[in-house]
């Protein structure tokens, strides 16, 4: 039966995702392959999320029906965090906003933000 899911997303650039995540929002690396270099692959983590990059030509040769000239997001990451202010506080000078804090119709706080790659991320409290 179904245990977990991570999500692998296609990026131009892994290290520079990397960078990202890291500076941005505390994420950790995992794993790179290879180990050093041109980075193919890399899973970051923070607490208990998990996510996985791949640069688009592996990630292609990998899945061909993926090919795209252009990488389009067509999802956006849910994130729920305790503590959503500071969290906001911490970040909302170093990030796009995509969607400033606000209270969701279903009573939740939320803001959302860009990555380096476009994808909107959701931050949920």
């Amino acid at each position: 039966m179904y245990e977990s899911i991570t999500t692998n997303i296609m990026v131009k650039d892994v290290r520079e995702t990397i960078k990202f995540y890291k500076e941005k929002l505390g994420f950790e690396i995992i794993l790179t392959v290879p180990e050093e270099g041109d980075f193919a692959f890399a899973i970051m983590g923070k607490d208990n999320i998990n996510i996985m990059f791949q640069e688009q030509n592996n990630l292609i040769e990998e899945y061909k029906s993926l090919k795209t000239e252009e990488i389009k997001p067509t999802f956006t990451l849910f994130i729920t965090v305790k503590n959503i202010e500071k969290l906001y506080e911490e970040v909302k000078e170093k990030v796009e906003i995509a969607k400033e804090m606000h209270k969701t119709f279903y009573g939740k706080d939320e803001f959302a933000i860009f990555d380096n790659n476009g994808n909107i991320l959701t931050i949920s409290s």
